[in-house]
């Protein structure tokens, strides 16, 4: 059972008011963990242990508990191989799982209450497995629509090296003049549309490092928002400030993304390594300074979904998520 410590303490710890104390195990060298609820005249505690290691962590765990000057009841997770072979006539109160398909092997009636959560850990992250499948391929869907709409170009350009310019504005570049005439939807369309092959393989590359990362901390629906927000802002940027561009590409919302990503860095600062910071601004700031050095770049679309991705994911960032 993955992790089952993490996530029965994590949930223990936010959803029962237990807290978690550290010890030290001298036969095994290193820190072991118990979480404790306190219950007034006694306290409540629960271990997870394998079952090879069972009966040292039991007896290290008492003998810590006893130093606590207070009265105890000790559950103890026990996970096992398959049949369970430890001593069943211990006075500690088990709940034993098979490791290997997370069934229930046995549960004394003290353990009722954790069986019932470690149920419940078990259905939120089979539900949560299943859902990340859905959105870890988002970025996929992202993907996929650019290289068909891409495809699709070339085919009518007879060119994957070089799309024509003619056939961009036919499938929704960015070009003044026609939003000026009510066609909004190219602040989007734009986004999706790149002009060869090269264009195409760098912006994509982008997404599918960048995208998974920013999916994970703000959830696919605010992932998208902040993906389609960063698009129109930096059509919109170009529209106001380069009136004479037509531009194509998703580098404008990837920005967004890196926008997003400074943004949950600097809010986590105390969490996150701050060369990791360093290193997202020095990405950033690089990315600007060779654009401003390339020919046929759209600068003022980067720093439009920059600008964009800053603000909505302020916005948007979850107060409580994990790294």
């Amino acid at each position: 059972m993955k992790n089952l410590e993490e996530k029965l303490f994590n949930f223990l710890i936010k959803n029962e008011n237990f807290y978690i104390k550290e010890y030290y195990s001298k036969f095994y060298n290193k820190s072991n963990y118990i979480a404790i609820k306190d219950l007034g005249k006694a306290n409540y505690c629960v271990l997870i242990t394998n079952e090879e290691h069972e009966d040292v962590n039991i007896i290290e765990t008492v003998g810590y508990l006893k130093t606590l000057g207070k009265d105890f009841g000790l559950n103890v997770i026990i996970l096992s191989d398959g049949e369970y072979l430890g001593n069943r006539e211990q006075s500690i109160n088990k709940l034993v799982i098979n490791r290997n398909n997370n069934n229930i092997i046995s549960c004394d009636n003290s353990c009722e209450p954790l069986k019932n959560i470690i149920f419940r850990i078990n259905k939120s992250s089979n539900i949560k497995s299943n859902k990340y499948l859905i959105k870890e391929n988002s970025t996929l869907i992202l993907i996929a629509i650019n290289v068909i709409v891409f495809l699709l170009t070339a085919f009518v350009s007879e060119s994957i090296f070089d799309i024509n310019i003619n056939v961009l504005i036919e499938f929704g570049a960015k070009y003044n003049y026609l939003i000026y005439k009510g066609e909004i939807w190219r602040l989007i369309a734009c986004a999706f549309l790149h002009g060869g092959l090269i264009h195409l393989i760098a912006n994509m590359y982008a997404l599918y490092i960048l995208g998974p990362q920013v999916e994970k901390i703000f959830g696919v629906k605010r992932y998208l928002i902040i993906y389609f927000t960063s698009a129109i802002t930096s059509s919109l940027l170009g529209v106001l400030l380069s009136e004479k561009t037509i531009s194509v590409g998703a580098s404008g919302a990837i920005f967004g993304l890196f926008g997003a990503m400074l943004v949950f860095s600097i809010k986590e600062r105390h969490r996150v390594n701050k060369k990791y910071i360093l290193n997202l601004v020095g990405v950033i700031v690089l990315n600007l300074v060779i654009g401003f050095n390339i020919n046929n770049i759209d600068n003022l679309g980067h720093i439009g979904g920059l600008i964009g991705g800053i603000a909505i994911s302020g916005v948007l960032i979850p107060g409580k998520r994990r790294c």
